[in-house]
């Protein structure tokens, strides 16, 4: 005769054990997978953000950075007798220079810098003060603001245009990118071809970085005067 079958009851009991420790095993499972999605979803974060910076925000902050040095360029034109354009001789006039060599969009007195050498750029991740207010000695026409459009302020109208106004008229709550150049003299005033050096950086005020910072796009180009 074969051995005697367990006793019904020392059955039960094992298999109530094994459901008890499946369970657990479950609940275990449920809060390693819990934990891995949450560090996914840090993950995404991180690359959601550094998508932003490197690229909409780098690439807008691109075309505003090479629209600010076309502009800057064309103020060393040639000069046409009477024409009232901008020209190289009038944008480095210091003791007289005509409103046409401001690009700032900002009609505030000492602001119509045109080509003279100035200006000054600032680097990410330390503080901006891009504040009229706080603004250093050297910053005042070197610097402009847009909106989120890319649109220069201030403004005026309906639909809004860009319209030369005080900087304290600027709403610094709609200002997205900020510019800021500088302009440095290669070469000697009065002692050969005049040569300027001429960079551009743009800020992104809106981009999302993790380590807190801006996104900054630089240009820089030379130019020569043609007169």
């Amino acid at each position: 005769m074969g051995a005697p079958d367990a006793p019904r009851g020392t059955i039960t009991k094992a298999r109530e054990n094994d459901w008890g420790m499946t369970l657990i095993e479950t609940m275990i499972a449920v809060l390693i997978a819990m934990v891995g999605i949450f560090g996914l979803g840090t993950l995404v974060f991180q690359a959601t953000a550094i998508n932003k910076n490197q690229g909409s925000e780098t690439t807008r902050s691109v075309v505003y950075a090479q629209d600010k040095m076309e502009k800057l360029l064309s103020l060393a034109a040639y000069q046409i007798p009477g024409s009232g354009t901008p020209n190289f001789t009038d944008c480095t006039n210091a003791a007289s220079m005509p409103a046409v060599c401001n690009t700032t969009n900002v009609d505030d007195v000492g602001w119509t810098k045109g080509l003279l050498a100035g200006g000054s750029i600032s680097i990410p991740p330390a503080p901006l003060p891009f504040a009229c207010a706080d603004l250093s000695a050297s910053q005042p026409g070197y610097i402009d603001y847009l909106d989120i459009n890319g649109i220069q302020l201030p403004q005026a109208g309906t639909p809004a245009v860009p319209t030369p106004g005080a900087c304290s008229s600027v709403p610094m709550n709609k200002v997205t990118y900020v510019r800021q150049w500088q302009i440095t003299d290669v070469t000697t005033p009065g002692t050969g071809p005049a040569i300027k050096q001429i960079t551009v950086a743009v800020y992104s005020l809106s981009a999302v970085a993790a380590n807190g910072g801006r996104a900054v796009v630089i240009l820089t180009s030379y130019i020569e005067s043609q007169n």
